[in-house]
């Protein structure tokens, strides 16, 4: 679904990512983990062009988005988003954020957009939430709700740039529980995290990068429980 050929990204002199190479496949749950600075979320946020590569390519679906001529936008109307803080519009309704999108893309009508935001809302518990406003949510609610607004599109990826990291301790679960239940459902995910206890069960494949690269990928079971190379031995050493 998602294929990434030696991919760079500078920030003047910060050479960020060094020939990063990717594929992500349909339904897979990919986790990527390692140190502040080490380009998870730069890489993350190439894969749909927030930060624009410096050079290499990234396919999404058969085709190739790096190209200039690409209607980017159409693009990410596949592609979910969630972000740390959320990025809700404080001045609509809950209800009103999440059926914007679809309905001026033309994507559904007014009832239709509706219709799907009230079941999705019932999915992860918020149903009663419909018609209050951000600034009346708890930080775990407004994140569930910008996952919501993510599945409206009805993508056919989402990706997850550290979306608990702004949370307090006891509004992480609800997060990681609705999070869990997108990877039953079979959405294909990429996710950067710190939350080791949800890349060992939730991954299919853990990443650890560092340094701009991939260093390691492994199955969760063969990652936390046999590290090949020393630096991620050291960085499981201090957050396990």
């Amino acid at each position: 679904m998602i294929i990434v050929k030696d991919l760079h990204k500078k920030f003047e002199d910060n050479h960020v990512l060094r020939g990063v190479n990717y594929h992500v496949h349909q339904g897979e749950k990919i986790v990527i983990v390692g140190p502040s600075g080490s380009g998870k979320s730069t890489f993350l946020r190439c894969l749909n062009l927030l930060e624009t590569p410096t050079s290499g390519e990234i396919w999404f679906d058969g085709q190739l988005i790096t190209d200039s001529k690409v209607d980017i936008d159409k693009i990410r109307q596949h592609m979910g988003m969630v972000f740390q803080n959320f990025n809700l519009f404080n001045n609509l309704s809950i209800m009103d954020n999440i059926t914007l999108a679809p309905v001026k893309l033309k994507l559904m009508s007014k009832e239709e957009a509706s219709e799907y935001a009230l079941k999705l809302l019932t999915r992860v518990g918020l149903k009663e939430k419909a018609d209050a406003y951000p600034s009346q949510l708890s930080g775990g609610q407004k994140q569930r709700i910008a996952i919501v607004r993510s599945l409206a599109m009805s993508p056919k990826v989402m990706l997850f740039d550290e979306p608990t990291s702004a949370l307090d301790p006891e509004m992480v679960g609800e997060v990681l529980d609705v999070m869990k239940e997108l990877a039953e459902w079979g959405m294909t995910m990429v996710v950067v995290t710190h939350e080791m206890g949800f890349a060992r069960e939730v991954g299919t494949k853990v990443l650890f990068m560092d340094e701009g690269i991939i260093m390691e990928e492994n199955t969760p079971e063969e990652f936390f429980s046999h590290p090949k190379c020393e630096r991620l031995q050291d960085f499981l050493s201090k957050v396990l």
